[in-house]
C-alpha cells in the first residue's frame, strides 16, 4: 500500500511538471522563436537556406517562383505566406496576417508578388537572410505586360503597335509634371515600383537624377543579388554557384510563356525605352553589377553550358508537347514518365495553384492538423498542375 502511495505520489509530481514547463514554453515561445530567428542556428549563407525573392513583374519571375517553391519544399523550408498568397501583391505586407511556422522554428523564406518592405520581412526572417531579384531591358518587359495584361483594349486600334503609340500619347504628361500613368499599373516602369521606388517622391525631387541615384545605393545594400532575365540560365547558374545549390534545385519550365509574339516597330520601342527611363536606369545599373559579378566567376560559362544540357534533359525526360492555356500562354503536356514524377509535376505546376497547396498546408486542412511538419506529395500536385492562375 505505501508503495502504491508512493507511485502516485511521483506521477502527480510529474504531472505538474510537465505542465508547469509546457505552459512555460507556451508563455515564452515568442521569445523563443525570436531568440531562434536572430541565432539562426540551422543554417547559414552556403548552402542558402533563408531567402526573399522581390518578385518583378514579367521578368522571368513566375519560372524563378516555382524554383523556389520547389527548392522550399524540397528542403523543408518554412514560407511567410499570407492567408491568401495574391493578397500580398497589392497590400500592405504589414496589415495581413500570416500562417505561423511549425513549433519551435521560424520562417526561411518569402517569394511571392508585394510592396517591397524590407523592413518587416527581415523582422520576420534570420538575420543572415539574403534577397534577391530580376530586372530585365524596359523595353521588352514592357512589350510583354502590355501583351499580357491585354493594356490593348483600352486602345480603339486592333494594331498592336499602334496600341503602344496611343497608350504613350495618352500619357505624355507622365514623368514631366505627374506620377499618374493611365493604364500602366505593371507596365511602366513597373520594376521601380516592384523595388519600392516612389514616382511621386520623384516628380517632385528638384535633383531627379540625384533621386535615383540615392535609391539605388539604399537596394545595393539591401539587394544581395540581381540578376537579368535576358541571361537566364547564366543568371540561374550565378545564383547556384553564390548559394551552393545544384543543377536539380534550379532546373526549370518555363512559366506563363506567351504563345503569341507581337511585332513593335524599332521607332516604337525607342518611344517606349524613353517613356521607361526610371526602369531604364535601374537596368543599366544592374546590367553593369550583374556582368561584374559573372566576371569574377571562373569557368562559369563551360558551366552554363553544362547546366542547358542537363536542363534539356530534365525537359525531355518531363514534357511530350504543350497546349495554350490561361491567358494565352502555354501549359505543359508532360510525358508518363513525368506523370508519375514529383520533380516533373512540380515543374509543370503554376505558381499561384502551387502556393494555394502550401497555403491550405499551413491552414491545417490536411489529415495531419494544424502548423504540423508535412510537405507536398505527388498526389497533391495532379489538380493543381491544371489550375487556373489568376
Amino acid at each position: 500500500m505505501r508503495k502504491l502511495t508512493q507511485i502516485i505520489i511521483v506521477f502527480f509530481l510529474c504531472c505538474i511538471t510537465f505542465i508547469f514547463v509546457y505552459k512555460s514554453g507556451f508563455r515564452y515561445q515568442a521569445e523563443y522563436l525570436e531568440e531562434l530567428r536572430l541565432k539562426n542556428v540551422t543554417s547559414d549563407l552556403c548552402p542558402l537556406r533563408n531567402f526573399v525573392f522581390v518578385k518583378t513583374h514579367k521578368t522571368g519571375s513566375s519560372t524563378m517562383s516555382n524554383i523556389l517553391l520547389r527548392f522550399s519544399e524540397n528542403h523543408k523550408l518554412n514560407q511567410l505566406m499570407g492567408r491568401y498568397p495574391t493578397g500580398t501583391e497589392y497590400d500592405d505586407l504589414t496589415k495581413r496576417s500570416y500562417h505561423p511556422p511549425p513549433a519551435n522554428e521560424h520562417y526561411n523564406t518569402f517569394l511571392m508578388h508585394a510592396h517591397y518592405n524590407p523592413e518587416f520581412l527581415k523582422s520576420k526572417l534570420p538575420i543572415n537572410t539574403k534577397f534577391f531579384t530580376f530586372v530585365r531591358h524596359p523595353v521588352s518587359r514592357y512589350i510583354s505586360a502590355f501583351n499580357f495584361f491585354k493594356h490593348q483594349k483600352f486602345y480603339d486600334s486592333d494594331d498592336f503597335d499602334n496600341a503602344i503609340k496611343l497608350h504613350l500619347e495618352d500619357n505624355s504628361n507622365y514623368l514631366v509634371d505627374t506620377h499618374k500613368c493611365k493604364h500602366c499599373a505593371n507596365a511602366v516602369n513597373s520594376v521601380a515600383h516592384d523595388l519600392g521606388f516612389d514616382v511621386k517622391e520623384y516628380i517632385k525631387s528638384s535633383d531627379q537624377e540625384l533621386y535615383i541615384k540615392n535609391f539605388l545605393e539604399k537596394r545595393d545594400q539591401e539587394l544581395d543579388l540581381v540578376l537579368v532575365s535576358e541571361y537566364y540560365d547564366l543568371s540561374l547558374v550565378l545564383l547556384a554557384r553564390r548559394y551552393c545549390w545544384n543543377f536539380d534545385d534550379i532546373a526549370y519550365l518555363r512559366s506563363l510563356e506567351s504563345s503569341s509574339k507581337p511585332s513593335v516597330s524599332d521607332e516604337t520601342k525607342a518611344k517606349v525605352l524613353e517613356f521607361q527611363k526610371v526602369d531604364a536606369t535601374i537596368y543599366k545599373h544592374y546590367n553593369k553589377t550583374f556582368w561584374e559579378l559573372v566576371e569574377k566567376e571562373e569557368g562559369i560559362h563551360e558551366e552554363v553550358e553544362k547546366f542547358k544540357e542537363y536542363n534539356a534533359m530534365m525537359h525531355d525526360k518531363c514534357v511530350a508537347g504543350k497546349e495554350i492555356g490561361a491567358f494565352n500562354t502555354y501549359q505543359h503536356i508532360l510525358t508518363e514518365f513525368g506523370e508519375t514524377d514529383f520533380q516533373c509535376k512540380a515543374m509543370s505546376s503554376r505558381v499561384l495553384p502551387f502556393a494555394h497547396l502550401i497555403q491550405k498546408r499551413n491552414q491545417g486542412l490536411r489529415n495531419d492538423g494544424p502548423h504540423q511538419k508535412s510537405y507536398l506529395t505527388l498526389q497533391d500536385l495532379y489538380d493543381v498542375r491544371y489550375g487556373k492562375e489568376t
